[in-house]
């Protein structure tokens, strides 16, 4: 467990890269809140982003620790829903991602979301791209638009199309308007007036 001092918590700012739930639940003893899985996707369909579970934000922006009595059920909650392919598609989370914090006495989650690659995103929640993608925008999440999920699904087809070594084939193989000469590296013409002044 990695301690940490209310202080250094508490400085933290919620916004683009950064999300704070209270996750206390009905009992108070701690819950994983289902609005996690939209925080995760939006962190992985736009820049990747931490995720605190104990610490609430209040109305002025400050974080504030309230830490969970029980977080071995959070946790647990946590990687049975990001292995549940009902819950959200795809897990992209290591164990060094998910981290236990001692923060005077109390016990805080930490979840580290990366950035998912082309060929991973749309990250999305439940069995509906369309429906279940969200991206970060300052410090909230937002269902995606059909044409930005559209586009991710097109992306993962080039991405793959890039991956192929393509065997067999050479320079002679481009076509000439493509290749790369010599002449690239000149400098463009001087009798062009925008280069009269190209160094020589």
């Amino acid at each position: 467990m990695i301690s940490m001092t209310t202080g250094d918590l508490e400085q933290l700012v919620e916004g683009h890269d950064l999300e704070a739930k209270l996750a206390a639940g009905r009992d108070g003893r701690g819950e994983l809140p289902s609005s996690f899985f939209e925080t995760y996707s939006a962190f992985a369909n736009t820049d990747g982003g931490v995720v605190l579970l104990g610490v609430e934000e209040l109305p002025d922006g400050k974080l504030v620790v309230k830490g969970l009595f029980e977080p071995a059920k959070v946790v647990r909650a946590l990687w049975d829903g990001l292995n549940n392919t009902q819950r959200v598609n795809a897990n992209l989370l290591r164990e060094q991602d998910v981290e236990t914090l001692d923060v005077e006495g109390k016990t805080v989650i930490r979840v580290a979301v990366p950035r998912a690659t082309r060929r991973q995103r749309p990250v999305y929640v439940g069995q509906n791209p369309f429906t279940g993608s969200f991206r970060r925008n300052n410090e909230g999440d937002y269902r995606c638009p059909e044409e930005v999920v559209r586009r991710m699904i097109a992306e993962q087809v080039e991405d793959t199309r890039d991956a192929h070594i393509l065997r067999g084939f050479g320079v002679g193989d481009l076509d000439p308007s493509c290749r790369l000469s010599s002449s690239a590296s000149a400098p463009p013409s001087t009798k062009h007036p925008r280069f009269r002044s190209w160094p020589s």
